[in-house]
């Protein structure tokens, strides 16, 4: 055997070598964005939520860790990133590495952000110039502050923050793009073969889909690109349909829903195990009836986009924007129409969406007015470097600090770090109950979907039962019900069976009468609460109509109603409720505050009811050290100094 022997003597050269090649590398197109990637992260894991937030994050992170089903479209491929994310043994609590999961694919998404704006300035089809031009300091300077500004950008920086399926989403619309202009670039020199490029933006594509299905808003643009390039003829769509097969092995990631839901996990929203509903739920079904719904719908969301505009880009950075629509417009029209047909695409989808929480939807045009940012740096430092050459440093000094004034304007807004509001508000409910207590509600942004985390996944509180309200609207629901909580279903079979009858018939479109579908819905509840109710403490939230529960009255303790018979006396017991306000404001913190204000004034009156002047005090100060200005809480303070002060007459 052989021994091989190395020499020190020309140490000092090797390192130099390496030295050099990784200046190197740190100066290239992919060491930039390897750079940009790793400045952006450092910024997103100062801001990430430290828990669970608001809307959809509990569902999502308990979905990924037990590999259920979510909330349409299902999200299969987020889900399994997530479960894996989950599974690496980092020591921290899952939420917190599944929030870490999004700041990651948020950075990613920055770097590729950068290589996809070089593409623009390299590739032939958007310029007649010569392709060993493109790559000049200039290009490099407008693709990173570019990216900067969009990483620094509210809605954009805000899906780092906490585990939801846009950070994965704005990964995909990125590279997407980014495959798909390099493959249309080179298939002008393919001849009848087809593009690499083209054949892995359909695969990226596909996947895309398995995440979220407004990936269809790229349409429009793509369509105009490709058409425009590789002309309108028969051999242009055969080679789309081609490129279908990769396609679909991208969208296959979607078999996920029915081989899993088929077994049956605790999380399975919309039970996609046979073809009609697996098809429901792809489709997004349930939604339908918010879209597209009123030209009074679509104004409302339009002008929420504009006046939140300012809050994503700068003034400053605006000026930028409107200079690179300028250039896009006087030098390359083609890629300005690209550009224009992917804003207004995503804008007039959104706009039509009925829902409050509506940002995400506007990502893809955010990501056309980055670029457009873009181009405006590269113009302005292409004719300063022109007509003023000797200030070009200071130029250069004030382009970047573009990217530190969005950071400035944005960071307040966005930080998540100091929100704990969703666990207090679902800690001090879960712990505030009695054993084997049954909830209804339906606050799924506060409480419900952060109670799927808590419970079935940090198996806090499994004993209590906690049914939605709204989403016994849907028959999937019930197969979920019925395997998780058996005696619920079966203790009111006829009046389950009675409504489910109905139910077909609407999720069918089949004709009904809306009165007696909504009496056998309000029959069934009301036969829940009264079976619950001979061996349960029951429970229902601030939002619980009057006719639910009629027959009971509705004692407040804690955060909750606690539902009582006639003339029956519940002692009150000593309030434990948590509550850190955060340092932003939003109608998400606001909503939570005013419950809290809520339900801590009407404690405090039961408690002068009952003659706890002492407890109502304390309570009152509570209530009014979340919101100083709850006005029944004031009101009801007068009432008490007043009491406290005129003796009671006997």
């Amino acid at each position: 055997m052989q021994t091989v022997e190395i020499s020190t003597k020309n140490k000092p050269v090797i390192a130099s070598v390496f030295q050099r090649s990784n200046l190197v590398f740190l100066l290239s197109e992919n060491g930039i964005a390897v750079l940009l990637i790793l400045i952006v992260l450092f910024v997103y894991s100062t801001t990430m939520s430290p828990t669970v937030s608001f809307v959809d994050a509990g569902e999502l992170a308990a979905v990924a860790v037990t590999l259920g089903i979510a909330h349409p479209t299902g999200y299969p491929l987020f889900t399994l990133l997530g479960r894996c994310a989950a599974m690496i043994p980092l020591g921290a609590e899952e939420i917190i590495r599944l929030n870490f999961l999004s700041a990651l694919l948020t950075a990613v998404t920055v770097g590729l952000f950068f290589k996809t704006s070089l593409l623009l300035f390299r590739l032939r089809l958007f310029s007649s110039e010569d392709r060993a031009s493109k790559n000049s300091t200039g290009h490099f300077l407008a693709a990173a502050v570019g990216s900067l500004v969009l990483a620094f950008s509210s809605t954009f920086w805000s899906q780092s923050t906490v585990v939801e399926v846009y950070s994965l989403h704005i990964v995909f619309l990125v590279a997407a793009t980014y495959c798909f202009l390099r493959g249309v670039d080179a298939q002008r020199y393919e001849g009848g073969t087809i593009s690499r490029y083209l054949v892995l933006f359909a695969f990226v594509l596909g996947l895309g889909f398995t995440n979220h299905m407004t990936m269809l808003l790229l349409a429009p643009a793509f369509l105009y690109l490709y058409f425009s390039v590789l002309g309108w003829q028969r051999e242009s769509l055969f080679r789309l349909l081609r490129l279908t097969p990769f396609f679909l092995l991208g969208l296959s990631a979607y078999l996920y829903l029915p081989i899993r839901s088929s077994v049956g996990p605790s999380l399975d929203w919309g039970h996609a195990a046979d073809l009609e509903r697996f098809l429901w739920h792809v489709s997004g079904k349930q939604y339908r009836s918010w879209m597209f719904s009123s030209f009074e719908s679509a104004e409302k969301q339009f002008q929420f986009f504009v006046n939140t505009f300012p809050a994503e880009f700068h003034y400053g950075v605006f000026a930028f924007i409107l200079i690179g629509i300028l250039a896009a417009v006087n030098r390359n029209g083609r890629l300005f129409v690209f550009l224009i047909l992917a804003f207004l695409g995503c804008l007039l989808y959104a706009i039509n969406y009925d829902i409050h929480d509506i940002e995400s939807y506007f990502l893809l045009a955010y990501l056309a007015i980055a670029w457009f940012c873009v181009l405006g740096v590269n113009a302005v430092h292409r004719w300063i470097s022109k007509k003023f050459p000797e200030r070009l440093g200071w130029t250069l000094l004030v382009l970047l600090l573009l990217p530190a004034v969005q950071w400035w304007s944005n960071n307040e807004r966005v930080d998540q770090s100091e929100n704990y509001l969703v666990q207090d508000y679902t800690h001090s409910i879960l712990k505030s109950v009695e054993p084997n207590a049954f909830i209804l509600t339906y606050q799924w942004d506060y409480f419900f979907s952060a109670s799927y985390y808590y419970q079935y996944v940090r198996q806090m509180r499994p004993d209590v039962v906690i049914i939605d309200k709204e989403l016994l609207r849907r028959s999937w629901y019930f197969i979920m019900l019925e395997r998780n909580h058996p005696w619920l279903i079966e203790r009111s079979r006829d009046k389950v069976n009675a409504f489910l009858a109905e139910l077909y018939k609407f999720e069918h479109g089949l004709p009904l009468n809306p009165e007696v579908i909504e009496e056998r819905f309000n029959d069934m509840i009301n036969d829940f609460i009264d079976k619950a109710m001979e061996e349960r403490p029951v429970y229902v939230g601030n939002e619980i109509e009057p006719q639910f529960a009629y027959a009971y009255q509705r004692m407040p303790e804690g955060l909750l109603f606690r539902l009582v018979r006639e003339g029956e006396s519940v002692s009150l017991k000593p309030l434990s409720l948590t509550y850190r306000p955060t340092p932003f404001s939003n109608d998400y913190t606001l909503g939570i505050r005013y419950l809290y204000a809520r339900m801590l004034t009407m404690n405090a009156a039961l408690m002068i009811e009952q003659q706890q002047l002492a407890n109502a005090d304390s309570t009152l100060d509570r209530a009014l050290e979340i919101d100083a200005a709850f006005l029944p809480a004031l009101q009801l303070r007068e009432e008490l100094r007043t009491r406290q002060r005129v003796p009671q007459l006997k």
